[in-house]
This record gives structure tokens, sequence and C-alpha cells, in this order.
């Protein structure tokens, strides 16, 4: 997953599977033993549990001490998997943990970014007598930014932008010599805390392409994305076998690799990669928003974040950034310019401020950010594949190209894909033939090459030996 964030994030899933996974989460965690827990650890005798929260991946619960100061924390378990707290899913899960845990400690201690407290956490699969992995938060002040944001006048949205511009420089000023994610560990001296940036966790969600950039770390944006590129276009090659539209998707994939070294300059990383923040939105920004303050007081979810590329850190956040499905006339649209218009002008006079003969590297690449955000959005997020593809082509080629007509028939009938449209086009007809003879429960549409490899050499018998599947296997 993008270290930037997407407008589609959330695990795919309907409502009554979200039910499901709550009331299995719910059901399985001895809420109880995580009060006594968090009791103990505040030095307080009795607490009541408050509101419950659900988003896409965790189950939030807020728990209220009976001390003087009416202390609440924040309780946040995630979701039990289908299959328990298995040793594997353990295995996926604890690094996430513990690297969102040590970006947020290592923010508290070498920034004034304002991020919530780690109070306690367990990644063990029982979490230590819990019945499940979980994390204790000091409670923010304010609400989730997506609650005002549509309803503040220019003014004060300014005053926002403002103070996010003041958070982005400060993560831009720290910056990691690799691509990866942050851990803490501890040092020689016993009382201080080291941290160190380590292979990409892995989420449960990931697919097999994420997952192609996270068993290394990088120190260079090109091979990032061009690891992810090349896995892509691997997935497509693997998946799918016989299918007649497969070179369509091959050829949009190698097209989206081969722009790769143009939206990624290297001189922005010269310095080394900021911590990127995995879900940079507005219900992420918690916010005040009174009669005598307007104040960002934190950023929450560091979840899948870390250093990363400078050009994918440098994108406006996501709550001034077009929605890929709203129609045209959306009249946010034009707001979001207005809001981007100001994002630049505060961008470049706090970073001249900052570094008056720097050059404002920063402020060029976030004015110039369209191509590497539609990229990355497009790779990452097939859901969101068929509204920003075409976005995505004609900022390359203009408006007056369509991949279909124009690029597309150039590469596949005489161009450097031709022996991959070759290729695929027999193996459509091998498909049809193992299909007319095996039957779609053996032979479904969406079989992988390997699957459909172990299926026909299982019924090897029923092929003729002159036949197309014969020859497939054959060579």
């Amino acid at each position: 997953m993008s270290a930037t964030g997407s407008l589609s994030s959330s695990p795919p899933s309907d409502n009554d599977e979200t039910d499901l996974r709550l009331e299995r989460t719910v059901a399985a965690v001895d809420w109880n033993a995580l009060a006594s827990l968090a009791r103990s650890l505040h030095g307080t005798t009795s607490s009541r549990w408050g509101d419950q929260v659900s988003g896409g991946y965790n189950v939030v619960r807020f728990l209220h001490f009976d001390d003087p100061n009416h202390t609440v924390v924040v309780v946040r378990v995630p979701y039990l998997p289908d299959s328990g707290w298995t040793g594997d899913y353990v295995n996926a899960f604890a690094p996430q943990m513990s690297s969102e845990v040590a970006i947020m400690r290592y923010l508290t201690a070498h920034t004034s970014i304002p991020v919530p407290r780690v109070i306690h956490y367990c990644v063990e699969a029982d979490g230590g007598g819990v019945g499940s992995p979980y994390m204790i938060l000091a409670k923010v002040d304010g609400v989730p930014l997506s609650f005002v944001w549509n309803d503040m006048d220019d003014a004060k949205r300014e005053i926002v932008l403002r103070m996010v511009v003041d958070i982005l420089l400060e993560l831009a000023s720290h910056r990691f010599d690799k691509i990866g994610t942050i851990f803490q560990q501890q040092s020689d001296d016993a009382t201080k805390q080291e941290w160190y940036v380590a292979p990409m966790v892995n989420s449960p969600y990931d697919t097999d392409v994420s997952n192609s950039v996270s068993s290394r770390t990088f120190t260079s944006a090109v091979d990032y994305w061009l690891t992810y590129a090349n896995a892509n276009l691997e997935r497509i090659h693997d998946t799918n076998f016989g299918s007649k539209n497969k070179i369509y998707e091959y050829g949009h994939a190698w097209f989206m690799r081969s722009i790769i070294p143009a939206l990624y300059d290297p001189s922005l990383d010269a310095t080394g990669f900021p911590i990127c923040p995995g879900d940079f939105h507005s219900q992420n920004i918690m916010i005040v928003d009174s009669d005598t303050s307007l104040r960002i007081t934190a950023v929450i979810d560091w979840e899948s974040s870390g250093p990363y590329p400078t050009s994918s850190f440098a994108q406006y956040p996501l709550f001034i950034v077009d929605h890929p499905l709203w129609e045209d006339d959306n009249p946010l649209r034009q707001r979001n310019v207005r809001d981007q218009a100001t994002f630049n002008m505060l961008m470049r006079e706090a970073e001249t401020k900052k570094d008056p003969a720097g050059g404002l590297p920063l402020s060029r690449a976030f004015a110039n950010c369209q191509g590497a955000y539609l990229f990355e959005q497009t790779l990452q997020y097939p859901d969101m594949f068929s509204a920003l593809y075409p976005q995505l082509f004609e900022y390359v080629y203009g408006g007056e190209h369509d991949f279909s007509t124009d690029y597309y028939w150039a590469l596949t009938e005489n161009g450097i894909l031709r022996k991959e449209a070759q290729q695929f086009e027999k193996e459509t007809e091998v498909w049809k033939e193992a299909f007319e003879i095996l039957g779609e429960e053996l032979v479904s549409r969406s079989i992988s090459r390997e699957e459909f490899g172990a299926v026909v050499r299982k019924y090897v018998e029923r092929f003729s030996d002159g036949g197309l599947v014969s020859k497939w296997l054959a060579t």
C-alpha cells in the first residue's frame, strides 16, 4: 500500500461482512482484562467503557477512568482474521503494529508534530491474556477534520492548510537513507532508543504485487516503482490464463512502467527519504475549532507509514484532491482548485522562510505532483483504474491521443509487445480447447497459468496428441 494513502483504501468488504468482523472481534476480546490492565498502568482502581467506533481495520473503544482528571484512553483492537490469529497472520501483523508505534515514538521524540502518545501495546496473538493484539493510546482533543472541513470558509481553510504545510515541512526535514519502514531498538546505552529502517511491512490485506516491494529496502524511487510495476506485469502474465483482454491490460501496465523514470526526480532524494504518512486524509487529522482556537491537535493512524520517495511524499493532502468518481460539474472541484493554489502559496512562503537559498524543491514537487499521484493511485488501487488511467494517459500525451487506437496498436501490432500479443492470442485458443473438453468446473475463466497447467497435466489423456493443449504442454 502506498504511504501516501488512497481515496479508496479500506479493505474490500460489504456492510454485512464488516458487521460480522466487528461482532466476532468484540466477542473474542476480554474487555474486562483490557480495562484491568489499563487501570493498572494508569494507577487507578475503577473505570467504565464508553463509545465504540469501528473502521476499516480496527475496533476502537474509549475507556474512562474514575480519577480526578476524568482521564480517557483509547483502546484499539484489530479485527479478528477469518482464520483467527494464526502464526502466519501474527507474523505479518506484529511488525506492522510495532512499526506504527516506532514511528509515533520517533515523531514524539524528534519533532513537534502532535501525535497520540502510546501508553502500551502488545502484538501477541492472545494479547497476554486479552484475546487479541491491542494498542492503548492517550486520547487527543478535537474532532476529525473531515467533520468540519466542508463547512469551513476560505479563511479558516487557509489557517488549517498553513498548519498542514508546517507538519509536512517538518516531516520532510527528517530524512532516512532507505525506503522502507521504521523500527525501534534499544541502543548500547540502556537509557536511549534508536530507530532504523527495515523492509516494509506486509499488510494482511496486501496483494502479491504490493508485497513485491516489501522484501527489501530501496535507495532509489525509480528502482522501487520499477519493482512494483514489474510485479504487476508478472501478475497479469500469470493470471486469467487465456483471457482475450490480457494483452490490453498488459499494454496498459507496460505503458505505466515505461513512464516511471520521467515521474521521479532523483535529486529530490539526494539527502534521503522523508517519513510519509500512510493515510494523510482529513479523518486522520484531529482539530479543535472554537471561538478562541483553531488548531490541529494530532495526526492519527500512522499504519503503513515510513520513509518514502520525495515525489510520493510531495502530493496534495487527499482532502483537497478530487475524487476520481466525481461528476465533472461537482462543485467541490472548484473549491479544490482554490485550496491547492492556497496550499502552493503557503508552501512557497514556508519553504522560503526555512531555506531562502534552497531553490524551493518541495514547493516545485507539490506544484507538479499530478503525474506521480495519478500513476501511484492507478497502479496500486485497481478499483480506481478505470477512472484514473485515462487522466494519466492524457497527462503524458495530451488530450488528442487515445490509448486504444494509437498507443495500443503501435505496441502490439508491430511494436515491442508484438511477441506478448501473439503469445496471449495462442493461449486464448489453448484455453478454449481445454474449456470445451474439461468444462467450466475445471477450467474457469479466471484460472491462473499455474492452475491451468496443473489441471491439463492431470487430465492430459483427454487431449489429442496434435491438439493445442498438448503442444502448449510440450513447450
